[in-house]
C-alpha cells in the first residue's frame, strides 16, 4: 500500500491546486499529498465539517490549505468557489475533480431523479468546474486537469447504469479537453480507481455476496486505500507527466489486467 513516506519534497512548490470533493476519501488523500509536497491546496466540498477537518489536518502538518464550500450541481456556487479560490493565491494551476456519487439499483426500478443525481454530480459537475477554471489556464498557457473516473469507465457493472455512463463520459471529457487544450499547454487526464475503501464503497465491502464476487478479481489480493490513488493522481499533476495527455490511468490492483 502507498504510504506517507512515498511523498516527494517540494514537488509542487509554487503551485495552487483545487481539489473538488476533497473533504474525505480519495479527495482528502490527494489534497493531503499535494499539500505535503508543498502545493497551496484549496479543498472544495459540500460537507463543511469534514472540509474543516481536512484543512485543519493539513495545517497541523505544516501544509497550506483552505476550504471553500461548493455545490457542483449549482453553477452559481461553482463560479463563486472558483473566484474565491483564484483570489486566494491569484491562480489555479491544478484541478482535481474528485466529487462523485453512485448507488446500485436495478435499471427497471430506476427513475429520472436517480439518473440525474449521479450523472449531474459525476459528469455535469466536472463540466461546470473545469469550464470555470480552464480560461485562466489558457491565459497562462499552462495547467493540469485530473478527473477521477473509474474502472467502470471501461468495464460496466450491473445495477450501476448512471454511474457507469457518467464515469465513461468523464473519461471522454478528459480526452476531449486533452485534444482541444493541449496546444495551450494544458494536460488533461483521468484516473480509474478500482475497488477503494471509501464511504461510497463501505456498504459494498460489508456485503458477503459482493466481496465473494470480487475476491478473485484483484490479483494483488486486497482492496485499495485512498492513498493508493493519491500517488498516481498527483503524478498526473506533476512535471513528470508533462507529456502525458488524454490517458485513463487505471489504479485497480490488476482487476482489469
Amino acid at each position: 500500500m502507498a504510504t506517507a513516506e512515498n511523498w516527494i519534497p517540494n514537488r509542487f512548490q509554487g503551485s495552487v491546486a483545487l481539489v473538488v470533493g476533497g473533504a474525505q476519501g480519495i479527495g482528502r488523500a490527494i489534497a493531503a499529498r499535494l499539500a505535503r509536497e508543498a502545493a497551496d491546496v484549496v479543498i472544495a466540498d459540500v460537507d463543511r465539517a469534514m472540509m474543516a477537518r481536512a484543512v485543519e489536518e493539513i495545517g497541523s502538518s505544516g501544509g497550506s490549505a483552505r476550504g471553500i464550500f461548493c455545490n457542483v450541481l449549482q453553477p452559481r456556487s461553482v463560479r463563486k468557489m472558483v473566484d474565491e479560490a483564484t483570489r486566494w493565491k491569484g491562480r489555479i494551476d491544478i484541478l482535481m475533480y474528485v466529487a462523485g456519487i453512485g448507488k446500485a439499483m436495478p435499471y427497471l426500478k430506476m427513475d429520472e431523479k436517480d439518473w440525474d443525481a449521479t450523472v449531474d454530480t459525476n459528469l455535469k459537475g466536472a463540466f461546470l468546474v473545469s469550464r470555470a477554471v480552464v480560461p485562466q489556464m489558457v491565459e497562462r498557457r499552462r495547467g493540469k486537469l485530473v478527473f477521477m473516473a473509474s474502472t467502470n469507465s471501461w468495464d460496466a457493472e450491473a445495477e450501476l447504469a448512471p454511474y457507469n455512463a457518467s464515469k465513461a463520459g468523464l473519461f471522454l471529457l478528459a480526452k476531449t479537453l486533452a485534444r482541444e487544450l493541449g496546444h495551450c499547454g494544458i494536460n488533461s487526464n483521468a484516473v480509474g480507481p478500482g475497488l477503494i475503501r471509501t464511504r461510497l464503497t463501505a456498504p459494498l465491502l460489508k456485503s458477503r455476496k459482493f466481496m465473494k464476487k470480487y475476491e478473485n478479481l484483484i490479483p494483488l489480493g486486497r482492496v485499495g486505500e485512498p492513498e493508493d490513488i493519491a500517488g498516481p493522481a498527483t503524478f498526473l499533476a506533476s512535471r513528470d507527466a508533462d507529456y502525458v495527455n488524454g490517458v485513463l490511468l487505471f489504479v485497480d490492483g490488476g482487476q482489469l489486467a
